[in-house]
């Protein structure tokens, strides 16, 4: 399944070879470093024998170790300058032989803070990177909420409507950053977003996918047209066993665009009451966007579908309305 603690997992063993690679790379510098100077090998070695001496002393005579520690500190630092002119003197920087990190905050290890250990900006960023390249996520980096431009949406009135086009849809898209803050597992609560095309439903939807993402939760955005594509391939027994388990049980199901989908007898309308019900069932939230009215619903699949997208005790409904903006746009 598509989850923030598998990914998560995924970019710490990336971490961990990063700090094997970086450990390949101190090897290769100072192997380097003491080819060009004979200079620079001698003082390695001094720094090495201080620091073994400095150790077994301070185990000799644990009453003296806090003035042995300060006695060898001060050498170190004398060493480490001489070896900082040495490295320059052979042409190489001289903060060549310091340790190599890509993130000097975590040193690549992920975590920062103490006592208390929290994810480190740069892990962060690589569970996230990871999961927007997933199937169905790539969007996700770009449409979210910060992205949002509700400068593309006509400021005037809308017919028969005391609000604009532009003052409508930051209505829905408060509304739908409200649902995705405020998102847990077990409550089973989604979105029925509906309208013609054009309006921002996948936008808005995709928005909230990102956030619940963001904040930890496990995502599954699909197309209708996917979701038929994959039962029709699991009950005939092809593959997609595992799509079908995701989609059953991650925490939030996202399905793009009902109506869209081929009407296969036998396999559509079942295939969709399956998964909608199954969720119900089990208190997990779905969000859909669709260009069906209730009425074309109704023809289109079982009504037991249709009751269930238009249950306002489960479902928060938010018709978008207005000028297609992507006809605006162009």
């Amino acid at each position: 399944m598509l989850s923030r603690e598998n990914v998560t997992r995924e970019a710490l063993s990336a971490l961990e070879a990063q700090r094997a690679a970086n450990l390949m790379e101190e090897k290769r510098r100072r192997e380097e470093a003491e080819e060009k100077s004979p200079a620079v090998r001698e003082l390695i070695a001094r720094r090495q024998k201080l620091f073994f001496s400095g150790m077994r002393g301070a185990f000799a005579s644990p009453d003296k170790a806090k003035e042995i520690s300060a006695n060898m500190q001060q050498e170190m630092e004398r060493l480490n300058a001489e070896l900082r002119k040495a490295l320059n003197a052979c042409g190489l920087a001289q903060d060549y032989l310091q340790p190599v990190y890509r993130c000097r905050e975590c040193r690549d290890t992920g975590y920062v803070g103490e006592p208390v250990h929290e994810m480190c900006a740069c892990l962060k960023r690589a569970v996230m990177n990871r999961l927007y390249q997933s199937e169905g996520l790539q969007g996700l980096e770009r449409e979210n909420f910060a992205a949002f431009d509700e400068s593309i949406f006509p400021d005037i009135p809308i017919e028969g409507r005391k609000s604009t086009q532009r003052g409508y849809i930051n209505k829905i898209r408060k509304r739908c950053e409200e649902y995705a803050d405020s998102f847990d597992t077990g409550e089973g609560k989604g979105l029925l977003l509906c309208g013609k095309s054009g309006l921002g439903k996948t936008f808005l939807m995709n928005c909230v996918a990102q956030r619940v993402l963001e904040r930890g939760f496990s995502v599954v955005v699909i197309s209708a047209y996917k979701l038929i594509e994959t039962m029709r391939r699991f009950q005939f027994g092809e593959d997609g066993s595992e799509q079908v388990q995701d989609m059953l049980a991650c925490d939030l199901l996202c399905i793009d665009d009902l109506g869209s989908e081929p009407m296969l007898r036998g396999i559509t309308v079942s295939s969709l009451y399956h998964i909608i019900n199954e969720r119900r069932n089990a208190n997990r939230a779905i969000v859909v966007t669709t260009n069906l009215s209730p009425e074309q619903l109704d023809n289109t699949y079982d009504q037991r579908i249709g009751a269930r997208l238009y249950d306002t005790s489960r479902m928060q409904i938010f018709e978008f309305i207005g000028e297609d903006v992507r006809r605006t746009k162009r």
